[in-house]
């Protein structure tokens, strides 16, 4: 039909060549694509670099061990269910457990709950390196945001939190900060 016994379309174009010559014509396309900016490449969205500080929540923790976390001290965390690597532990807050207690005349009393006296609340800041894109905070290709699950490890433990607060580190050289997004027309 189309192709004859040689390989060639209508008697006249080898198909190998025909291939090749639309696969340079889609490889300029791309280019001219990506040059006129309707198309953005990763290098492209990437605004900067530097360290974050990223603050978790670890909500009734039960341990025997209330000092498990030391500034100073690196751990593992996996976010997203994947490992992410080691950072390093930059403050750590630490409270037991409260229970509330309406008093006789209205007022509210809180005190260490006493049928919970291995449960402890944790806000723990990490430091981390990452890159500062148009959305957001990238750090070893997952994006970095408040709400955000993520586990902590350590040679003994293991438990959940949730991302509270992201700041940047003052002081980063190479560091530009990510567009705020406003929902406010000027």
């Amino acid at each position: 039909m189309f192709i004859d016994q040689s390989g060639k379309l209508f008697g006249k174009i080898n198909i190998i060549d025909l291939g090749g010559m639309a696969l340079a014509l889609l490889a300029a396309v791309g280019i001219m694509a990506v040059q006129s900016g309707m198309y953005q490449t990763s290098g492209q969205m990437i605004k900067g670099e530097g360290d974050i500080n990223y603050t978790i929540y670890i909500r009734n923790l039960k341990t025997m061990q209330p000092d498990l976390f030391e500034p100073g001290k690196k751990l593992s965390i996996t976010i997203r269910n994947q490992p992410r690597g080691e950072v390093t532990i930059v403050n750590v807050k630490k409270k037991p457990k409260q229970s509330s207690f309406m008093l006789p005349g209205g007022a509210l009393k809180t005190v260490e709950d006493p049928a919970d006296p291995y449960g402890y609340d944790y806000l723990i800041t990490l430091k981390d390196h990452a890159l500062f894109s148009k959305d957001g905070y990238v750090t070893e290709g997952i994006k970095v945001k408040i709400g955000l699950g993520i586990e902590v490890e350590g040679h003994n433990y293991r438990v959940p939190g949730a991302i509270v607060d992201i700041k940047e580190v003052s002081g980063n050289a190479s560091a530009t900060k990510p567009e705020a997004k406003s929902g406010a027309k000027p």
